[in-house]
């Protein structure tokens, strides 16, 4: 297991290397194939439209933007690694502006998988019980509507519906419990068809193993068999796909945190585009790639808990 976790972690820093290089490379390389210098148009979006050119100059030189892009990159990175990444806009530390924002992303993220799970496992268990019949057609059809519908159509019309029309929900505004229903299940409703469907999958095909029948010859009841034997054994696939979901939703949710002034990673990502900002955007990155590595390695863990087979290979 060791072994194990030291290859991941090796496989993490080179991909964060690499997540890094990319990152870079479209920030102050792609801009200068189409002719523009990435240091003045970044010196420029700070000082702003009107600024005179001696103000720009004195940006790119306090910012260092006038040095060779292999001097800059190498900058980026010892200043990631070393926690000492700091915003061109305002000068505050890049990690502990993601830091400062993780609270909120952590809280919508728990909340929007709490949703996913009281939704999915349920209806994947039922769909799956009666399988091919009318439950299993209408919740087919209902979650192929969820999951088509993108977050920035679903979340103003909850925000309309729920929250200013019937006034069941706050409409949002900022991160706490009061505010948090709207973004959970603009978050969550699409997430659950989803997972209620793959439930749904997994059980199908669990339910036609043999040691299924072996239970119910030996005159279980179906409710234990459904969820002692057959449930337990369909959720082991899930894992895999939910590591991988769970460190998007770490790494912050875009649209949702924007509909709702959720103040957490997603909406600095947008914020430091916006302002031109390349440390804060390589940082929110960066810390979007660190959520999938830590999230596969963990992935790794559990799957090697939760099945005895996994470990004996």
């Amino acid at each position: 297991m060791a072994l194990i976790i030291l290859k991941r972690l090796a496989w993490g820093v080179l991909t964060l290397f690499g997540v890094s290089l990319v990152t870079f490379a479209l920030l102050f390389l792609v801009p200068r194939i189409g002719g523009k210098d990435p240091a003045q148009t970044v010196a420029q979006a700070m000082s702003g439209a009107k600024a005179d050119e001696a103000s720009i100059k004195n940006i790119i030189a306090e910012r260092g933007l006038d040095k060779p892009l292999t001097t800059q990159y190498f900058r980026f990175v010892t200043d990631a690694a070393t926690g000492q990444l700091k915003s061109y806009r305002n000068k505050s530390n890049v990690m502990q502006s993601i830091a400062s924002r993780f609270p909120a992303s952590l809280l919508l993220a728990v909340a929007g998988l709490v949703v996913w799970m009281t939704i999915a496992i349920p209806v994947g268990m039922l769909t799956a019980k009666y399988s091919g019949g009318t439950i299993d057609r209408l919740s087919l059809f209902l979650g192929i509507i969820a999951v088509s519908i993108p977050t920035f159509v679903l979340g103003p019309l909850l925000q309309h519906f729920l929250g200013y029309r019937w006034g069941i929900f706050s409409v949002g505004g900022g991160a706490s419990l009061w505010n948090l229903p709207l973004p959970a299940l603009t978050l969550g409703l699409g997430g659950a068809a989803y997972y209620a469907r793959l439930v749904h999958a997994n059980l199908c095909g669990v339910l036609r193993q043999e040691f299924i029948r072996a239970a119910r010859a030996r005159g279980l009841d179906e409710k234990t068999v459904m969820t002692k034997h057959a449930l337990k054994n369909a959720l082991i696939p899930v894992v895999a796909v939910l590591g991988a979901d769970i460190a998007g939703l770490l790494s912050g949710l875009i649209f949702t945190e924007k509909i709702f002034g959720w103040p957490g990673i997603g909406s600095l990502a947008i914020d430091s585009i916006s302002n031109l900002d390349p440390p804060m955007i390589i940082g929110t990155v960066l810390f979007s790639a660190l959520m999938v590595v830590l999230a596969n390695i963990g992935v790794d863990i559990a799957y090697r808990m939760i099945d005895p087979r996994v470990r004996v290979e």
